[in-house]
């Protein structure tokens, strides 16, 4: 059992140090025009591309999470805002609540002043 796990262990490790193609070969056909071209590798093994192409699109997903999270704290603060502009300082405070932005609606509630009933 134990040989087994070290045999797999190895195998593994070779894979992951050895490149897999020393060249990678493109060709594409326009008509009757062929072309190819012949191009190295960039020293990386399979397995080290692919976990950089991972880490390469949790990045990217962190960043559209984070932009998310922005465009979503600006339209409350727009909402709020409307809200105190227009005297509804109860309406502007539960919605800041409501989102669990408490400093906001601690802003909103100092800057407010209520509108007088005509």
């Amino acid at each position: 059992m134990k040989f087994t796990l070290v045999a797999i262990g190895i195998a593994l490790g070779a894979v992951a140090a050895s490149p897999s193609m020393a060249q990678t070969s493109t060709c594409y056909r326009l008509g009757n025009i062929a072309s190819c071209s012949v191009q190295p590798n960039s020293g990386e093994n399979p397995i080290q591309q692919r976990y950089s192409g991972f880490q390469e699109v949790e990045r990217l997903h962190k960043e559209n999470e984070d932009r998310e999270e922005a465009q979503r704290q600006q339209g409350l603060r727009e909402e709020v805002g409307a809200l105190v502009a227009d005297g509804r300082c109860a309406d502007a405070r539960k919605t800041a609540l409501r989102a669990g932005d408490f400093a906001l609606a601690d802003r909103a509630g100092a800057m407010c002043t209520p509108a007088r009933k005509r």
